[in-house]
């Protein structure tokens, strides 16, 4: 792994802000999870060192792709975000094509701007009600049947939802017509044409096909 010095200048979070506690964080991961940041981020199987330790604290993006997606960086599919619970400076997440049940560990990502879980299995989007800087969700490909969770997240600017068995689009409000640009909700093989015209109609937003 190549260490990037400006990256490297942030700081840490205070739940892991001493080696102590970062080793402690790293040692407390399940095997999976270890194995992902070794495959994905560090690029070797050994004991990360201190300094490797401290960087993936401070990186802004990370991506855990599994075997199913076009472009894998790792062997194997993750069942939860848990891994990156507590990882306050990541901007940029992707956690595609694993076996994902839920989100719910994102939800201290407070400076998260871009997600990207979709081809999982993931069943609610819960967890990431906080997450008000988010500008893009890619979430198609699961087993998602509601919106309510993007209900307060007005800065997005895209949104992938499309094949999921979602009936009604409640939780994209007026709010979001400002800045939701590509709202991609189609195909859904069981949300009503009547809720499809509802969106576009009194709120404004075009309900697109991906």
């Amino acid at each position: 792994m190549v260490i990037d010095p400006e990256v490297a200048s942030k700081p840490v979070p205070a739940v892991a802000d001493t080696h102590a506690k970062r080793l402690t964080w790293w040692l407390g991961l399940t095997p999976a999870w270890r194995s992902a940041f070794q495959t994905a981020v560090l690029q070797h199987s050994a004991h990360p060192m201190a300094e490797e330790l401290e960087y993936l604290w401070q990186i802004p993006a990370i991506r855990f792709t599994g075997p199913r997606a076009p472009y894998p960086n790792m062997p194997f599919e993750l069942t939860d975000c848990s891994g990156l619970q507590g990882m306050s400076n990541l901007e940029i997440v992707v956690l595609t094509h694993h076996q994902l049940g839920s989100v719910t560990e994102l939800a201290t990502l407070l400076k998260l701007r871009s997600l990207f879980v979709n081809n999982n299995s993931i069943r609610s989007l819960t967890g990431i009600e906080s997450l008000k800087k988010l500008e893009q969700l890619y979430a198609q490909f699961n087993q998602i049947d509601s919106l309510a969770p993007v209900r307060e997240l007005t800065s997005l600017r895209e949104i992938y939802i499309n094949f999921n068995p979602l009936k009604t689009l409640d939780g994209i409000t007026a709010k979001h017509a400002r800045n939701l640009k590509g709202f991609f909700c189609l195909p859904n093989d069981d949300l009503p044409d009547r809720e499809v015209m509802r969106v576009e109609q009194r709120l404004g937003i075009r309900c697109r096909a991906a």
